[in-house]
């Protein structure tokens, strides 16, 4: 069977496969700790459930508009007001199933074969196989040493006249790193001076400790929405625990969210309707879940923090926001890949190993578990290591 050059070239999603490997581990009743996850374990919010009951009660489920229903698009407009300090219009906005359909849609509506898109490392594992979908090149900045955050200066030595986009994940999966706000700033400023995008996956943006805030790119923009080069991609799978829901959206000028809708009709026509009814009715609801959700990460990653630290040679730089913490264990194995299949070989432990993010050395070990399963997570490894 003959299988195309594109996707033969395409890697399978490291965290994708080793959350299939967990499950399938804890289903032959495997004592398997599992930090290699990327969702919440809370329950959804009463208001995802009360809106989505209702229409399954009506027994009305069918096709909505492309780019999302209205009700949808009223609530994420008030959202994206609040938290980011620009109102979009109904025009503005797409929604998609997940923020990474979103990224998708956004990517083959301005990429051309042989253009590029900027994004530094470490970075999340899709980035650069959703480039390569769209037929584009990814172009990685690797942060100086010791560091996990890239400059701007050096982001912005990589610009050539094939840049389409510079894309940004703040707070970083995987590092739990926020890029502080000269940083966003000065991206703005580069981005609006050569006219490329500027693509914020802003999907952690709420997950944020220690009294921090995540900048909001459109804060530092002097031009109107519709005139903007900024593209904003968020959605209720982190920040709401509604992963299954697959309710993601994009806020930009009218120009590109136009594309994205055609995009879009053609890959899968619409969201969910039933989805997008209970991601309303989560948005609806306010912001006291998503303070819930925050309070028990910080606990929880100040857990982490605590157990990392018991490791002799462990290095952290402490997370600030997401559920992920992206520890430097090269002083006990520089292959990362290696040390994930010994740590899930001799401690039953899932961890991401760091050269699936673009960083060798390092692992990433998420807290968005019970807080029972860090502890012994990290507790198995120290045996294997120390």
């Amino acid at each position: 069977m003959n299988l195309s050059r594109l996707a033969l070239s395409l890697g399978q999603s490291a965290t994708l496969k080793l959350n299939e490997l967990a499950n399938n581990l804890k289903a032959e009743g495997k004592p398997v700790v599992h930090l290699g996850g990327g969702e919440p374990e809370e329950k959804i919010p009463r208001g995802a459930l009360e809106e989505s009951g209702k229409m399954l009660d009506a027994g009305f489920v069918r096709y909505t508009p492309t780019s999302g229903t209205a009700a949808l698009k009223k609530e994420i407009a008030a959202y994206t007001e609040q938290y980011y300090g620009v109102k979009p219009g109904p025009k503005n906005i797409v929604v998609a199933s997940g923020a990474k359909q979103a990224i998708y849609n956004f990517l083959v509506s301005v990429v051309d074969p042989g253009d590029e898109v900027i994004f530094p490392a470490p970075y999340w594992v899709s980035y650069p196989e959703m480039v390569r979908l769209a037929y584009g090149n990814p172009v990685i900045v690797k942060p100086r040493e010791g560091e996990l955050l890239a400059k701007a200066a050096d982001i912005e030595a990589h610009i050539t006249s094939r840049t389409k986009a510079i894309l940004l994940n703040s707070p970083n999966n995987p590092s739990g790193q926020v890029y502080p706000e000269d940083f966003i700033r000065r991206m703005v400023e580069i981005c609006e001076a050569r006219g490329i995008y500027l693509l914020m996956d802003d999907i952690y943006n709420r997950l944020v400790f220690d009294g921090l805030k995540a900048p909001s790119a459109f804060t530092f923009s002097k031009k109107p929405l519709n005139e903007s080069v900024i593209v904003s991609i968020n959605g209720v799978s982190k920040t709401f625990s509604m992963t299954g829901y697959r309710i993601g959206w994009g806020v930009a000028n009218e120009a590109i969210t136009q594309a994205m809708i055609k995009v879009q009709a053609q890959v899968s026509s619409c969201p969910s309707a039933l989805s997008q009814a209970a991601a309303a009715g989560a948005l609806r609801e306010g912001s006291g879940f998503v303070e819930t959700l925050r309070q028990g990460l910080e606990k929880k990653r100040d857990v982490m923090v605590a157990e990392l630290s018991k490791l002799k040679k462990v290095k952290l730089h402490k997370p600030q926001g997401t559920f992920y913490s992206f520890a430097d264990f090269s002083a006990y194995e520089k292959d990362s890949a290696k040390l994930s299949a010994l740590l899930l070989e001799k401690a039953m432990v899932v961890a991401v190993p760091g050269v699936e993010f673009g960083m060798e050395g390092h692992l990433r070990l998420s807290y968005c578990g019970a807080e029972k399963d860090i502890i012994e997570g990290v507790s198995r490894i120290r045996k294997i290591l120390d």
